[in-house]
């Protein structure tokens, strides 16, 4: 196994286990739809993300907390986006 796909069953795995079960989904989902397809620039960047506090990182996504600017990335705009669309299409 080359350490790419460990690195990606690695976020994958943590992406699913994080403690807040809300988290947990939202940053599951993503990783299911997007993992695969990342490049290592941006696993690493997703790494990064996925090593946020929980409670944080969920007030992040959800638009319950401003976005600092120091987080403010394409990756974490792309977990936002990707939230989002999910939750209009329960809604529709």
């Amino acid at each position: 196994m080359t350490d790419i796909s460990l690195l990606k069953r690695k976020l994958m795995y943590r992406s699913w286990h994080r403690g807040c079960k809300e988290t947990d989904i939202l940053l599951g989902y993503f990783a299911l739809a997007h993992l695969g397809k990342f490049s290592t620039d941006e696993l690493i960047e997703y790494e990064k993300i996925v090593d946020l506090d929980d409670h944080e990182l969920y007030c992040y996504i959800t638009g319950k907390k401003s976005l600092p600017l120091h987080l403010n990335s394409e990756m974490i705009n792309l977990i936002i986006c990707f939230t989002q669309t999910q939750a209009k299409k329960l809604h529709d």
